[in-house]
């Protein structure tokens, strides 16, 4: 039977919340709800929208969502691939592989630079050319195992309070502006901010220093324990301390809050180890990893990475560190066809050119593993290290760890 790909049409819509309710079951939706998200979706419309049918028979589908991402304070184009769906009786039979290589073809050709996803299994689309993109840390503490803080109060200075309707503006704005030196974090517009990411029950906390926004961080409350005991536990989903001073106002407030919970978790980037800011570091249950290591943190392999098109990528307007010189570029892509390109490195930024025969750096491997590495989440010396890349040229590890080096990624949207 042939597969046809096409984007979806109103007349698909109950095919589609059909499907989505057969591979999603365990979303606890409304049908209202459901068909909402293919006619109201904060960041996607119909257009946005791709579907496999066989014999007119709709039988996958998925959501191409048209995303801006910062890299280097240069806004970049990708599109986040959501809500993949098979029909459970046509599983297994290479449609989701099918679904994914027509559209990767098609945005290729348009000119789209990356693709993010987060993954239902990270084996699946890494044959298909991801990497990863971005891990969190769960923490899962008594309340009492945070510092005090009490001399944060005494500075007139710093304050810490939920933020008010009036002034969400203000922490989109912040958003904003941390998004612009950050590598990852995804633009929002004001309904997406509204209806998702402050949505009920969540509230949101600011750190301020002389009135203005210096962190943020995301909560709600969840009930922990049996319920007789009416244990409160305190969820932080979304973090933003980009300095010590926002940091530890944040935990203050927190960690004022301990005579009304009992227990907080924290999800926070990689690269914010609580483990290193508070008195005790150990999970709240107190197990052991092994013998006398004790667990503090649970490792979560978040979203995954792909570049597209290789032009479109290099020429995006990333100046790569004002690095000078030329790479070959030589990748194995099972969906797009393997790629030999030469980038040269301008200082100002980077464009393709003609291959090298004789090429004095160049860079070799699979599309995930290159993906992984231009996008920050592996550096050029640990790929060398661990045979996850292959360098030839007598100084190519040096010249793209100065030339691909960015922050460590983080996405806090999900989608």
């Amino acid at each position: 039977m042939a597969l046809k790909l096409r984007t979806a049409e109103p007349g698909d819509l109950e095919a589609l919340v059909q499907l989505q309710f057969l591979s999603y079951p365990l979303l606890n939706w409304t049908p209202e709800q459901r068909r909402a998200y293919y006619t109201d979706n904060a960041r996607a419309g119909l257009e946005d929208m791709f579907v496999v049918t066989s014999d007119d028979e709709l039988v996958a589908s998925m959501i191409a969502y048209r995303f801006t991402q910062v890299q280097e304070e240069v806004e970049i184009p990708v599109v986040g691939i959501g809500s993949v769906a098979v029909s459970p009786d046509r599983r297994r039979e290479g449609i989701a592989a099918f679904l994914i290589q027509k559209t990767l073809q098609g945005f290729e050709e348009e000119g789209v630079p990356a693709s993010i996803l987060y993954p239902f299994q990270h084996r699946f689309y890494r044959r298909l050319g991801w990497g990863y993109g971005g891990d969190l840390l769960q923490y899962r503490i008594a309340a009492d195992q945070l510092f005090e803080y009490e001399d944060l109060l005494e500075d007139s200075d710093l304050s810490v309070k939920m933020v008010t309707p009036d002034q969400v503006p203000d922490l989109m704005a912040f958003y904003d502006a941390s998004m612009r030196h950050s590598n990852g974090l995804l633009k929002r517009n004001e309904r997406y901010w509204r209806e998702r990411v402050l949505a009920a029950p969540r509230l949101a906390v600011t750190a301020r220093f002389s009135g203005d926004i210096i962190g943020y961080f995301l909560c709600s409350y969840q009930a922990a324990g049996e319920p007789e005991r009416q244990s409160q536990e305190l969820e932080v989903h979304e973090w933003l301390a980009p300095n010590l001073d926002a940091r530890d106002a944040l935990l203050s407030y927190i960690a004022r809050q301990r005579d009304q919970i009992d227990s907080m978790r924290f999800f926070l980037p990689a690269d914010e180890p609580l483990h290193l800011w508070v008195e005790d570091p150990r999970d709240l249950d107190r197990r052991h990893v092994y013998r006398l290591f004790h667990t503090s943190a649970t490792l979560g392999l978040g979203w995954m990475y792909r570049l597209v098109n290789l032009q479109a990528a290099f020429e995006s307007g990333r100046k790569f560190n004002g690095v000078q010189g030329e790479l070959t570029v030589d990748l194995v892509d099972e969906v797009l066809g393997d790629r030999r390109v030469n980038v040269k490195f301008t200082g100002k930024g980077a464009k393709l050119q003609d291959p090298d025969d004789h090429p004095r750096r160049t860079v070799q491997g699979t599309m995930d593993m290159f993906s992984q590495m231009f996008c920050g989440y592996t550096n050029p010396g640990q790929a060398y290290e661990q045979g996850l890349l292959g360098f030839e040229g007598e100084d190519t590890v040096e010249f793209c760890q100065r030339a691909f080096w960015l922050p460590p990624p983080r996405c806090y949207d999900l989608f």
